[in-house]
């Protein structure tokens, strides 16, 4: 099967691009659930890591060879530093935070994505698009300023990790959006996890102990497992399958904007289970940050337009 030449229609890339972040909304639930009760949060990375690349190896014996261009391959390097940075700052985020927070401030990814661009891709930076980066920022500054003092879940550290993840995820976009058209999605994960996999051992190999992963080592609730195996295949393979088949189609920004349905599905699934608390700020802040990605995406070239 060769899917490195295929270009899906526009509606494919948007589902795909949808069904990653309903994933992406559920993965901070799982998280939170076994994180670090039950494993550490970096010996937790280095197994996604690890699962990553034995799933899109395995899955690559069922498509066509791709023969990875020795320039690219220093991008697939490159990328899978800046996707093993996201991973760890999201694993260790859920220390001192909560899955609506996470989610909260990924919202701000597109945000993100388009400062970097108008940085490292010198993409245009409109009125419209800064006033939007204001008014998402406002939304961000909420979160942060209306809850340390009244809600321990709002942890300066944890948010911090949060922003740390959003900056990493916003790279690992723009990084891969060139070689995500030349590549299948099989060929890419592969290298990538691959590689992450060998950049994240020491720091896994460090922290593995029965005391910091007793679920490697004891008997642990099946509910722990049911979790720990949730994240593995829908949110670390069928997620990262699912993503540069959006990124053949769409612009980074533009599969980003699917990131206001990400706190929405986690905040509903952690007040439900108990993992979080409703505060009034929480909906106000996701109000603005939606605001502000609509006039990010909302501003661009009408051939901008047309293409996506």
């Amino acid at each position: 099967m060769n899917t490195s030449s295929y270009t899906p229609p526009k509606w494919v890339g948007h589902l795909a691009a949808l069904a990653v972040y309903i994933i992406f909304g559920i993965n901070p639930n799982c998280s939170k659930a076994i994180i670090p009760e039950y494993i550490h949060p970096e010996v937790f990375t280095e197994v996604r890591m690890l699962f990553g690349a034995a799933g899109f190896w395995l899955l690559s014996l069922f498509f066509k060879h791709e023969k990875v261009e020795k320039k690219d391959m220093g991008l697939f390097v490159f990328g899978a530093v800046v996707l093993a940075g996201t991973l760890v700052a999201f694993a260790e985020a859920f220390r001192y935070t909560s899955p609506s927070y996470v989610s909260l401030i990924s919202a701000t990814s597109p945000l993100v994505v388009m400062i970097l661009a108008a940085i490292f891709l010198k993409e245009p930076i409109s009125i419209r698009k800064s006033a939007g980066v204001f008014v998402g920022i406002c939304g961000a500054l909420m979160i942060v300023l209306f809850s340390w003092k009244i809600d321990a879940n709002a942890h300066p550290l944890g948010l911090l990790l949060c922003f740390v993840n959003i900056l990493f995820y916003a790279a690992y976009l723009l990084i891969t959006r060139s070689v995500s058209k030349k590549y299948s999605p099989v060929t890419m994960m592969k290298w990538m996890f691959l590689y992450g996999s060998i950049i994240c051992a020491p720091l896994a190999i460090y922290h593995l102990s029965q005391e910091t992963c007793p679920m490697l080592y004891n008997a642990v609730p099946v509910s722990a497992w049911l979790n720990l195996m949730t994240i593995l295949i829908f949110a670390t393979v069928v997620s990262y399958f699912l993503l540069p088949l959006s990124l053949k189609v769409l612009r980074p920004t533009t599969v980003s904007m699917y990131s206001n349905l990400q706190p929405v599905v986690t905040a509903c699934v952690a007040i439900a289970l108990g993992q979080d608390i409703f505060t009034w700020n929480k909906p106000v802040a996701l109000v603005l940050i939606v605001v502000g990605v609509y006039l990010v995406t909302t501003s661009r070239a009408k051939d901008d337009v047309q293409r996506n």
